[in-house]
Order: structure tokens, then C-alpha cells, then sequence
């Protein structure tokens, strides 16, 4: 682990282990976000494994949850972390739901914000399904680099998004969900159409889409999760802005480039 100074201090690096769980590398500093190594989604077969195993994880720093839904929370697999991270956060009244804690385990509240080496974390609102306890989405601050969203996966509201954007925009990299997830027909989940509106709304130069459907069963008319990844590139692609997106497949990797003007605008 370190405080993420060095020669490569200045770009980030993107690996999808599977829906929302991703390792953000800047240096030798690594966020893992809504960790999820199990295959199964309460009693829901998994229909994809995870790019990378716990144990094949390099030193993480920090750990940020969305929300203590079994897809974006996995505390076995927390607990087998090694090095244990120096930091685990979660939105508010997360740590009595999250089981026994540890050293560094906190939370944080939408708009509060916690330094962790050299990088600012901050807690925004993340509606999802409601109602609480409370869900948040996070703005990851890497100096010299510039700020990462990260979505988990929240519904489309434009009234926070304005919010959001008005206190950190522009971003260098969104990472929004894209599932379109409808429970008894009520969206809980944004699509491909409104990731690409809430993309906009930050002003991101790149946009990784993440919990996308497919990753396990539908339970049709319970649960449906139609939006995939491919549908927003190709909804950017249409409007000649394709190479804006990166969509990353289980163990797959990205770097972000350094200067804003490298991107797809």
C-alpha cells in the first residue's frame, strides 16, 4: 500500500472484477469498491465469476460500499482481505448492518468527506431503492489526476446529479450503473439512456459502465435487468463519441490517460 506518490502517481487504472466491484489504482494506492466475490445473489445463482479472486488482490487502501445489498457487500470476502485495508467505509447506519467491524471501519454521510493517504474520499447521496437506511455513491479526489465517480447502483435522479456536478464536476472518469433494473415495475436502477444523461450532467471525459444485466437470473415479473453495457456505447458511438466509453469485461483492465484532452470529445 502507499500514499500514492511516484511515476505513476498521475493516471488511474481500472480493473472490473464484476458488476459493481472494481479495483481503482492510482500508483501504488488501490481503492476496491462494493466488493462482491460470492456466487450467489441471496439465494439467486451467479451466471459470471469474478475477474479476480480475493486472495489474487493486491494491497487495497480503501474499501467503499455503496450499500449492504449481498451484490455490493460481501463481508466474507472482506475479511480474507490481506493486508486488511486501512480504511472501510459505509453510507450511514451501515456498520450495524455490516456484522463485526474493525480498525478503520466508519462511516460516512452524503456531502462528508475523509482523507486517506492523499486522497479525498466524499460521500454524495446514491438513491437507489429506498426506503432507508440511507445509500450513497462516492467522489474519489486523486491529486495531479482528477476526480472518479463511482455510481454503485443508483437510480437516475437529476436533482442530485445537478448537486453533484455543481460541487465536483468535471469528472475524468464516471462509473455509472446500467442495468435499468425494474423490481414490480418500479426502476430502481439506471439504463443505458440515463447513464449516458447522468454522464453528461458530470461532465465526465470517460464513463465505465458497471452493474450491468446479465450477471445473474431475472426473476421476470419480480425483477428484470435489461440494460447492458454495449447498449450505452452504443448509444455514445451514435453520436460520435464512442471512444468515451470503456466498456471492461471480468478481469479486464484499463488506464485512464492523463490529459482531458486524450479523451473521446
Amino acid at each position: 500500500m502507499s500514499d500514492g506518490t511516484g511515476p505513476e502517481a498521475r493516471s488511474v487504472r481500472v480493473t472490473m472484477i464484476r458488476c459493481a466491484t472494481l479495483l481503482i489504482e492510482w500508483g501504488d494506492f488501490r481503492v476496491l469498491t462494493d466488493p462482491w466475490f460470492s456466487m450467489r445473489l441471496w439465494v439467486i445463482p451467479c451466471l459470471r465469476r469474478p475477474g479476480l479472486g480475493v486472495e489474487a488482490l493486491p494491497p487495497v487502501d480503501a474499501v467503499v460500499v455503496s450499500h449492504l445489498h449481498p451484490d455490493h457487500w460481501d463481508a466474507a470476502a472482506v475479511a480474507r482481505l490481506r493486508p486488511a485495508p486501512r480504511v472501510v467505509l459505509f453510507p450511514p447506519g451501515g456498520l450495524a448492518r455490516a456484522g463485526r467491524g474493525a480498525a478503520g471501519w466508519r462511516e460516512l454521510a452524503p456531502w462528508n468527506d475523509v482523507l486517506v493517504g492523499e486522497v479525498r474520499v466524499f460521500a454524495v447521496p446514491g438513491p437507489h431503492t429506498g426506503p432507508g437506511p440511507e445509500e450513497v455513491n462516492y467522489v474519489l479526489d486523486f491529486p495531479g489526476f482528477g476526480r472518479v465517480f463511482f455510481g454503485g447502483d443508483a437510480r437516475y435522479d437529476a436533482g442530485v446529479l445537478h448537486e453533484v456536478a455543481r460541487r465536483f464536476a468535471p469528472f475524468r472518469v464516471a462509473m455509472l450503473p446500467v442495468s435499468g433494473t425494474l423490481v414490480l415495475g418500479r426502476r430502481t436502477v439506471m439504463g443505458p439512456r440515463e447513464a449516458e444523461a447522468a454522464a453528461d450532467l458530470l461532465r465526465a471525459d470517460f464513463v465505465v459502465p458497471i452493474h450491468e444485466g446479465g450477471v445473474w437470473l431475472s426473476l421476470p415479473p419480480l425483477s428484470l435487468h435489461p440494460g447492458r453495457s454495449r447498449d450505452v456505447q452504443q448509444r455514445f458511438e451514435r453520436r460520435g463519441e464512442g471512444r468515451r466509453v470503456r466498456v471492461l469485461a471480468e478481469g479486464e483492465s484499463w488506464t485512464c490517460p492523463e490529459a482531458a484532452s486524450e479523451g473521446g470529445r
